[in-house]
């Protein structure tokens, strides 16, 4: 192992720093000419931001929404790559799709552990052979070689010793490069590895640019030749996550285990989740809809002749526990619709919202109305309680 035990918990304090979710940047209130500058009275308010910089590239239509990994990124993989060295790559069990990077698969070592975090959010009975199986059937096509995928909680400590225990076995010496979607858990997946372990060198856990780029990298000593880089977490535009304003993802990102919510449905009925989604049965037989979202999302049912001036309602709401202030009527969502095709179980994901599971049935239509960009993907599901 390369950790010894040890009762103090300052090794953590060090990492546990706040970044931009749009580059990625460390945030500082000190000196607006460089990376990471946030006014002060944001950096003191402790919530999610985007640095200036990106603040003011969103709001004035210059941010380019694309997942692109930028030349710096490029850097530090093309490294791993040289180092043959082991990438920890951390997925968020809830929304395996949206913490998928596409088009990283070129980019990666062939020493790739998959880690799958939180969980803990998902209902005891949800399918682990299921998780396993979906991630490998998204990444394969990737080209990534996965040397194995372990499902942890960072919150929980649940398998945290089979993750450090793979890290150790696979990494073969060499160093350790955690990459992972914003949001995903990625920095306190480590902050809890390091908990009750500490590395044996005289070597400090640092935190500054990669050698040949401008993103901030927090540096942790293995030995006297490797370390753990913890890199920033990148934007995925497909995400609703990337959408929403930071202060809001506490409420669609689930904090604990989903109550899964069944409603007996039939056609010309909608379904809206705050101002963040509508959900219309245009057309099939009587079936149920069960959701997996976050607890804090509360399901408004009603006739989709209704739809319209309830959703308006629910974007004027200023007693609403949370609301986008992005979306002022219907007009700001996109419309996908979903055509079944099959008598068979599916499943519509909302991408970092949740999804909901139905037994199809040819000719059935659905139309799920979300941010543009936001990624809507209507799948078989094949397996029972997955």
């Amino acid at each position: 192992m390369f950790f010894k035990r040890t009762k103090a918990s300052g090794v953590t304090q060090e990492i546990r720093v706040r970044r931009c979710y749009g580059c990625g940047a460390i945030l500082q209130d000190t000196d607006p000419d460089e990376v990471g500058y946030v006014p002060p009275a944001k950096f003191e308010s402790g919530e999610d931001t985007l640095c200036e910089r990106c603040y003011k590239l969103r709001h004035y239509s210059t941010y380019k929404k694309t997942p692109d990994f930028n030349i710096d990124y490029v850097t530090i993989l093309e490294d791993a790559k040289e180092e043959e060295a082991l990438v920890v790559y951390v997925l968020n069990a809830f929304c395996l799709t949206g913490s998928l990077l596409d088009g990283i698969g070129k980019y990666l070592p062939e020493n790739v552990l998959v880690v799958v975090n939180k969980r803990d959010v998902l209902p005891k009975n949800y399918s682990d052979d299921f998780l396993k199986k979906y991630v490998l059937s998204k990444l394969e096509p990737e080209g990534i070689h996965v040397k194995d995928i372990i499902l942890t909680s960072s919150s929980k400590g649940m398998n945290i010793d089979e993750v450090m225990a793979a890290i150790e076995k696979n990494r073969n010496g060499k160093s350790v490069y955690f990459i992972g979607a914003y949001q995903v858990g990625k920095s306190s997946l480590i902050n809890r590895l390091l908990k009750d372990y500490r590395n044996s060198t005289e070597k400090m856990i640092t935190t500054s640019p990669y050698p040949g780029t401008t993103l901030d990298v927090i540096s942790i000593p293995l030995d006297e030749n490797s370390y753990i880089f913890d890199t920033p977490g990148i934007y995925n535009p497909k995400s609703i996550v990337s959408f929403i304003e930071p202060e809001i993802v506490k409420y669609v990102i689930p904090r604990n285990e989903i109550r899964p919510e069944k409603y007996q449905t039939k056609e010309g009925q909608s379904f809206l989740l705050s101002n963040l989604c509508r959900i219309d049965y245009i057309k099939g037989p009587r079936t149920d809809f069960t959701f997996l979202k976050s607890n804090d999302i509360v399901i408004e049912r009603c006739k989709i002749g209704k739809a319209d001036q309830a959703f308006r309602q629910n974007c004027l709401n200023e007693q609403a526990s949370f609301r986008t202030e992005k979306v002022k009527d219907i007009q700001g969502l996109s419309k996908t619709t979903c055509e079944i095709e099959a008598n068979a179980p599916y499943r519509i994901r909302v991408v970092g919202l949740g999804f909901f599971d139905f037994i199809g049935t040819p000719g059935a239509v659905i139309d799920v109305y979300a941010p543009k960009g936001v990624r809507i993907l209507c799948e078989r599901n094949e397996v029972a309680n997955a």
